[in-house]
């Protein structure tokens, strides 16, 4: 995989580099690091976590101001909602961000960068517009504004169809066990179903849910966890 040289990503995106440094940890996975010792350079897993503080504060400001009458417990879930992986994942491939992403060989032979990678690489990139700004943070603010303004239009339905994406992760991130969706109860006619189901990690109940199939059950039990999580 040919790496290009993230100057041109930058010039495309309007964005003056001061510190080249910062953007190229950006783009580097731990594999990379590891492969390349002799190397000075540094992967990208502290920008990741300024950027994901970063986004955090950002989509929690454009929220509170949109939606005045929105409680805090809401308004929790409606970041939840909008800075989900599959949500910043897009975004990344959205802005190119893949033909820049450094990896090991044997990253490279697995084909095209996974989702969960080009997930961090843009909270990263994000933690390295914050450092390279810290006096300017206005434009990291517009930037992630504006990436973030159709999905905030369409939060509702973000919600509703990736509670079980969302509780995955949330899982995957902690290091937990697997997920099972487990059926509790099913009533009613063939035409009439009513499907109870409860979700569980490692046999610990998180979340219970119903609905008229079995989907919509796992969804809203995915739901409620969530919700008990927050």
């Amino acid at each position: 995989m040919e790496n290009l040289d993230f100057t041109d990503l930058l010039n495309k995106l309007n964005i003056e580099c001061k510190n080249p440094n910062l953007y190229k940890a950006a783009f580097t996975h731990v594999s990379y690091k590891n492969e390349h010792k002799n190397e000075d350079c540094e992967d990208y897993d502290r920008l990741e976590f300024i950027g994901d503080g970063v986004l955090d504060l950002v989509v929690a400001d454009l929220i509170y101001h949109h939606f005045p009458n929105m409680r805090s417990g809401e308004l929790s879930k409606c970041r939840s909602s909008l800075v989900m992986g599959t949500t910043l994942s897009s975004f990344a491939s959205k802005l190119g961000f893949e033909k820049y992403v450094r990896v090991s060989k044997g990253e490279q032979k697995l084909g095209s960068i996974n989702k969960k990678i080009l997930e961090d690489v843009f909270e990263a990139f994000i933690g390295a517009y914050y450092l390279d700004n810290e006096k300017d943070f206005n434009k990291v603010k517009d930037f992630v504004i504006n990436l973030f303004k159709k999905p905030l239009q369409h939060y509702q339905q973000l919600e509703e169809f990736d509670y079980k994406s969302r509780l995955q992760e949330i899982i995957q991130a902690g290091g937990k066990g697997n997920i099972n969706y487990v059926v509790v109860s099913e009533t009613g006619s063939p035409q009439d179903k009513n499907f109870v189901i409860e979700v569980r990690v490692d046999g610990i109940s998180l979340g219970k849910g119903n609905g008229s199939s079995k989907k919509k059950a796992e969804q809203m039990a995915a739901k409620n966890a969530l919700e008990r999580m927050v």
